[in-house]
């Protein structure tokens, strides 16, 4: 294991921490878990971004791909939020479980999707 490799990926990490605590003291989450659908959003549209460029050939160094694909997003996105986040608000509010759940789980493709297509569009 390449400890450079290994450094990125935790300073990448310890970003999109620092960054999805910040989003979700900075959105309200009484009554949808508005920070976790829009951590998992961001992230998703972002990442679609970041691989697309790759797939069409931009030079984009295993590096930046560790520090923000893995890094930086990994950790500023999490499913295991989304999972307990769902859970509790299913305890509390059912009706507003499946609009969570949909938006998240829909939406994260679609802009991952809308990703990748931009970038591969622009460097093509």
């Amino acid at each position: 294991m390449d400890l450079r490799l290994v450094t990125l990926v935790a300073a990448g990490g310890a970003i999109g921490a620092v960054a999805r605590y910040a989003l979700q003291q900075w959105l309200p989450s009484e009554s949808l878990p508005w920070g976790t659908m829009t951590a998992n959003l961001v992230g998703s549209l972002l990442l679609g971004i970041l691989l697309g460029a790759v797939a069409a050939g931009a030079t984009v160094g295993d590096e930046v791909v560790l520090l923000f694909g893995t890094g930086v997003l990994g950790a500023f996105t999490t499913m295991s939020a989304f999972a307990v986040d769902s859970i509790r608000l299913a305890e509390t509010n059912p009706s507003s479980t499946l609009i969570m759940i949909t938006t998240t789980v829909l939406g994260s493709i679609t802009l991952a999707w809308f990703g990748w297509r931009f970038s591969t569009s622009i460097i093509a």
